[in-house]
């Protein structure tokens, strides 16, 4: 599935702000509500938009947000075990020495101390850094060049409606009954 300029729009207004009427993102694009509502439609069944959501001042939060940055020889079992932490909201597989980042909002000391010591359990070399204030925190929307949805599995572009697999409080999205049934396979293996 590819996605046009008119599909960018939307989701730059929706990004914005997620309770934003179909009447005004139609108002302000200069399109039909029905134009509009078929479009969002179109965006959540191909996977495009997974939720709508609200964005919180983490700095009015009790409690803080830790970075954690892990250099794991298997990326994939590393990730598989951050993913079951209820602490743990973000991760990120990344380039480099330190190939994972997570981000963990903790209550408190004891809290950190429980978790660093399950890091331990791990093996692996990992860092942690206490972040003192968000500075800014937005979904930045590059200049829209289209966007193509890919299968999580083998990595083609979905030009129908994906095949859904979900595990864990995560959403993946796959072109085919075939990598649905090897990447459920996959996943399986990784989680026990």
């Amino acid at each position: 599935m590819t996605l046009d300029e008119v599909d960018g729009k939307i989701l730059s207004i929706l990004m914005n702000n997620s309770r934003v009427s179909i009447s005004d993102i139609a108002r302000e694009l200069g399109l039909s509500r029905p134009t509009v509502r078929k479009r969002i439609k179109r965006l959540v069944d191909s996977g495009v938009i997974k939720s709508f959501s609200i964005v919180v001042d983490e700095n009015l939060l009790r409690g803080f947000q830790i970075l954690c940055f892990f250099r794991a020889p298997n990326v994939e079992e590393t990730v598989g075990k951050l993913r079951n932490l209820s602490e743990v909201s973000e991760i990120y597989i990344t380039t480099g020495e330190k190939n994972i980042l997570c981000i963990a909002r903790i209550a408190d000391l004891k809290n950190l101390e429980n978790l660093l010591r399950e890091f331990k359990k791990y093996g692996i070399p990992f860092e942690v850094d206490i972040v003192l204030h968000t500075e800014k925190k937005a979904m930045v929307f590059p200049p829209f060049k289209g966007i193509k949805v890919t299968c999580d599995y083998c990595g083609s572009e979905i030009t129908g409606k994906p095949m859904i697999y979900r595990i864990h409080n995560r959403t993946y999205y796959l072109c085919c009954p075939t990598c649905y049934r090897e990447f459920s396979k996959k996943m399986k293996r990784i989680t026990g």
